[in-house]
Order: structure tokens, then C-alpha cells, then sequence
């Protein structure tokens, strides 16, 4: 008995934040937007789209024109066709509510074993689980709750190893959690190349080949990668990952940059994009327009960041203004944080620089500013989507600005850190 006391006393923080969470989301969910979690998880475009993957991914008979698995990577499929189909809609409604609190949690976690503040991890974990959004996207069959729960995850896990850095240890397990976020969202893959063939090579090929055995589990960790491979050979004689990418930046952005060139309509623009231009085609137009594209990319970067809640409700419609309102000024405030954010984030790295400080603090800030980076400059490809791509990167950025805000104003020692 005395041990659970000293325990509770210990993380006495953990089980408030957990207790002010749960309370939260059942009173904005349940009270305030008075939802029911039933198969309305399913009733968007996109979250029916996951669900016909989870058929035609497993049932091999079906061979070309399975559109869904054509776009769709096969993991979170997999999971609607385990949980959903399994359990039922309460079930896979759990495991995004999971997923959520257990994302604000590590980034809990990350920002307190980082800047040994609770008031930064409280205010950390409070913008977070403030977005009604990302909230509401708990009752959406929609990749985005899985996406930030994995990003938090790499989040914890550099805080916990980055002394680590340099190991196999620290590599195989990043690598690891990024095949994860590639067989759930494209968006990751070209990431994923990059680790395996330009950060391996580069800083971990000598430590695999001192221990060969390495390389075995090095295989194990991408075989989910060559699985996804293998389904879309099999199913739709193809050696791509996906084409939701290409696709989505032919259907938007190039289609975009069309209509503003040509004066033509959408439908028209979005056909030669889809149907009458070549690969080489595609960057020779963009390259002669360079000027229209970059316009458009920057217009839709400031929309994506500013965007209005589209799923306050969908597919209901907006049958609450106010939290529309509410979350259209947050993700202006985000914006403006962004912004206001750019300047101590170099002064951050010119003073880690200078203090040779770099062992010590790479991987702290630079894996997340490199992952928002990556993720922001992505973005620009879709529009009119809301704000539900730039959320994946609310553990991104609340993690890495309360350390440029720790780094400047309130540094602690190392030794505390890293011993902690």
C-alpha cells in the first residue's frame, strides 16, 4: 500500500493530466457535440475509402481496377478489418481515443524529461488536447490519430535516446517507427528512402557491417515496406508503393496551376493534368510557370496552416459555428506561433553551435524541425482539405518550441537531463 502511495505521489502530474484529459474529450465530445459513435465513423469520402481497402487488400482475387487499395497503403486497412470488423465500431472508435491520449502523453513526457518543467509539459499537452479537430478526428476513420500517434512516439523515444545517436540502436528503431508512418500514410515513404539509402550509408553502414547479424533484423524492420511492395505487384501489376501522391498533386496542385495559366475550368484543367500529360511534360509546364506554381505552393501552405475545422461535422455539415469560429482563430494563433518561432529556432541552433552543444542537442532538435519542415513543405499539394494535414504536426512543433523556449529562458544543467 505504501509503495502505491509513493508511486502516485511520484507521477502524481501523470494522473492529473490523464484525469483533466479524459474529462475533456467526454465533455467536449459527448456533452457538447453530443456524438454517437456508431458506423458514422465511415460516412466521409476518405474514411469509406479505408474501408473498402480492408476488403480488397485481403481478398486476392480481386485483380485491377481495386481502386482503394491502389491508393490506400495497407496498415490501417488492416487495422479497420481487425478492430472494425472484429469488435465494431466502439472498438476502432477505442483504439483512436487511445491513440490520442497516448500521444499527448509522450509528448507530456518528451517536454518534461527535456526541460524539467511540468508548467511547459502541461501547457505543451494542453494545446494539443485543445484542438477540437484533432478530437473530433478520434471519430473519423481517417489516418491522422495513428500519424500523430507515431510522430509523438519518435518524439519520446529521441528524448529518452538521444545520447544514443550514433548506435544501431537509435537508427533500427527510428527506421522502425518510420516504416509504420509510410505503410499508413504515403507521405512518409520518400522518408523512409531517404534513412535506408542516404542516412545509413552515411553515418551507420560501418557499425552493420562490425556486426552482420545486424542486417537481419535491418530486413525484419522493412518487411512491412516490401509487403506493400508485394500487394501492389500482385493486385495491380505494378512496383510502386502508392499512387495517392502522384495522384493528389496531379489532381490539385498541378490542375491549380492549369486553371490559373489557361482560364480553363476545373474539370478541364484536372483532365489534361490526369489524362494528357507525361511525367516530363508535368515538370517541363511546372518549370515554364514556375512563377504561377510558386505563388499557388505558398498560397496553399498559408491556407493549410489557416484553415477552417472541416470536420466540425462532417459529413453533418458545420452544425456548431462557434467551434468553427473557435478553431479557425486557433489555427491562425498557430500560424503566427510558426512564424513568431522562426527566428529563436536559428538563434537556438547558432547558440548550440557555438556552445558545442551539438551532441548534445542534434537529435532533440533537429529530427523535429526536420519532420515539421518535411511535413509543412508537403502540405502545399492540397487544398480546400481543411486543417487535418497541418494537425499531424501539432507534436512536432509543441515539443520542439518548448525546448527553443527551455534552451533560451530556462536551460537547465545536462547532467539533470540526461540522468533523469
Amino acid at each position: 500500500m505504501v509503495n502505491i502511495l509513493n508511486h502516485v505521489k511520484k507521477h502524481s502530474d501523470i494522473y492529473v493530466l490523464n484525469y483533466l484529459l479524459i474529462v475533456l474529450y467526454a465533455f467536449v465530445i459527448f456533452f457538447v457535440l453530443k456524438i454517437d459513435i456508431n458506423e458514422e465513423l465511415f460516412k466521409t469520402t476518405d474514411s469509406y475509402t479505408y474501408l473498402c481497402a480492408s476488403t480488397e487488400f485481403y481478398n486476392f482475387s480481386l485483380k485491377g481496377h481495386t481502386y482503394y487499395s491502389y491508393v490506400r497503403p495497407f496498415l490501417y486497412p488492416m487495422l479497420i478489418l481487425l478492430v472494425y470488423k472484429g469488435l465494431g465500431a466502439f472498438a476502432f472508435w477505442l483504439l483512436q481515443f487511445l491513440f490520442w491520449i497516448f500521444s499527448i502523453n509522450w509528448t507530456f513526457l518528451s517536454i518534461k524529461k527535456i526541460t524539467r518543467s511540468t508548467m511547459l509539459s502541461f501547457i505543451g499537452s494542453l494545446i494539443i488536447a485543445l484542438n477540437v479537430s484533432y478530437s473530433l478526428l478520434t471519430c473519423h476513420a481517417l489516418t491522422e490519430t495513428s500519424v500523430i500517434f507515431l510522430l509523438s512516439l519518435v518524439i519520446y523515444f529521441v528524448t529518452l535516446n538521444f545520447t544514443k545517436i550514433n548506435t544501431i540502436f537509435f537508427f533500427s528503431r527510428c527506421l522502425f517507427i518510420l516504416v509504420l508512418l509510410a505503410v499508413i500514410k504515403p507521405l512518409f515513404y520518400p522518408l523512409f528512402l531517404f534513412m535506408l539509402f542516404i542516412i545509413l550509408p552515411a553515418f551507420y553502414l560501418k557499425k552493420y557491417i562490425k556486426k552482420p547479424k545486424n542486417f537481419i533484423f535491418l530486413f525484419l524492420i522493412i518487411v512491412p515496406i516490401i509487403f506493400q511492395l508485394t500487394i501492389m505487384k500482385v493486385k495491380q501489376d505494378t512496383f510502386s508503393f502508392s499512387l495517392i501522391g502522384s495522384g493528389g498533386f496531379r489532381w490539385y496542385l498541378l490542375a491549380e496551376g492549369i486553371v490559373a495559366n489557361e482560364h480553363i475550368s476545373w474539370e478541364e484543367a484536372r483532365d489534361k493534368a490526369m489524362n494528357h500529360m507525361s511525367d516530363s511534360e508535368e515538370v517541363s509546364y511546372i518549370l515554364n510557370n514556375k512563377m504561377i506554381y510558386t505563388n499557388l505552393y505558398f498560397q496553399n501552405l498559408l491556407q493549410n496552416i489557416k484553415a477552417i475545422p472541416s470536420f466540425v461535422l462532417l459529413p453533418k455539415g458545420f452544425s456548431f459555428p462557434k467551434i468553427v469560429t473557435l478553431m479557425t482563430i486557433m489555427n491562425s494563433i498557430y500560424f503566427y506561433i510558426h512564424l513568431i518561432f522562426i527566428i529563436p529556432i536559428l538563434l537556438c541552433i547558432y547558440l548550440v553551435y557555438k556552445r558545442k552543444e551539438m551532441n548534445y542537442y542534434f537529435g532533440l532538435i533537429l529530427i523535429p524541425l526536420f519532420l515539421l519542415c518535411y511535413i509543412f513543405g508537403t502540405i502545399p499539394i492540397i487544398f480546400n482539405e481543411g486543417d487535418r494535414y497541418s494537425l499531424v504536426t501539432l507534436p512536432l512543433w509543441v515539443f520542439l518550441y518548448s525546448l527553443i523556449f527551455s534552451y533560451l529562458f530556462i536551460k537547465k544543467k545536462k547532467d539533470k537531463i540526461i540522468n533523469s
